[in-house]
């Protein structure tokens, strides 16, 4: 198909289908970082999960976050750190302002989280410590939501015209969308059955969770600031790989798999750890 007539479908698909602002990774996304922290919670943290979520799998309350946003405004700025596109460092004063009615940002909520999880006044408070942390982790770690710019791509009307690895190869699938969802949904909809499945191949040999990357010493490890600067790293190439035409096919695919099973793996490495550590510490809490 060449450029023209490609850019005829974007006018007339954009054109009838309205576009819906994307908060974070979609449900697949959150369950496969869930998933894979769950698997390496060492006993006695698993055992502090089992017994606040009632044997329920952090999978089955990774998008709780995202579910009461609505309702409850004040965390509304705790799924991100939006940072300049063209800056490297992040700027608690420029990126993590409090609005006392939205809240501040994902770095802030992380930091004071490492306390809530432990010492909360009760198990309810603790129980929600927990479902944000599963669900922050996540959002941390997906590129956009560290972006400031035209709402984090969701401002960035895009077409998608890719069969992916899940379609019937004979067919090209027609959707319209925004650079955002496509990274939150989209494009591990095209990469994967079912999240579970996703989750199995990472684990397998040839899996990003057996990497040499995935068993550097310390990747688990760091701060909220420094994955917001990592992911960051992440999302400049994103900004910069979208096409003229804004239109996504399997070429993009194919580039954006390494950076969604990094980023999702890590994601998963690092929730293990923070809820591990978190629930070993006897620290007190941080004034």
């Amino acid at each position: 198909m060449g450029d023209t007539m490609k850019a005829f479908f974007v006018a007339a698909v954009l054109a009838i289908t309205p576009l819906q602002q994307a908060w974070a990774w979609g449900q697949a996304g959150h369950s496969i970082v869930a998933e894979i922290a769950q698997r390496r919670l060492t006993p006695s943290a698993a055992a502090i999960v089992n017994r606040l979520l009632a044997q329920a799998s952090m999978a089955s309350i990774a998008s709780w976050a995202d579910d009461i946003r609505t309702s409850r405004k004040n965390t509304s700025r705790w799924h991100f750190a939006d940072m300049p596109i063209a800056e490297n460092k992040f700027d608690r004063a420029r990126d993590c302002e409090l609005k006392p009615a939205e809240g501040d940002c994902v770095v802030a909520e992380l930091e004071r989280l490492r306390n809530d999880l432990r010492y909360a006044p009760s198990d309810d408070a603790k129980r929600e410590a927990l479902q944000f942390t599963v669900h922050f982790l996540g959002d941390i770690h997906q590129p956009l939501h560290t972006v400031d710019e035209k709402t984090g791509g969701n401002e960035v009307d895009i077409l998608i015209f890719m069969r992916g690895i899940t379609s019937d190869r004979g067919k090209l699938a027609l959707e319209s969308g925004n650079l955002h969802s496509v990274w939150d949904d989209v494009l591990i909809s095209k990469l994967t059955f079912a999240w579970g499945s996703m989750v199995a191949k990472m684990e397998e040999n040839q899996g990003w969770l057996k990497s040499t990357e995935a068993k550097t010493p310390g990747i688990d490890g760091g701060t909220p600031t420094a994955w917001a600067e990592e992911t960051h790293q992440y999302a400049q190439g994103i900004w910069a790989m979208t096409p003229s035409n804004h239109i996504l096919d399997d070429d993009y695919l194919a580039k954006a798999k390494s950076i969604i099973e990094r980023q999702l793996g890590v994601a998963g490495l690092r929730l293990a750890r923070f809820l591990n550590d978190a629930y070993a510490s006897n620290q007190c809490p941080v004034p």
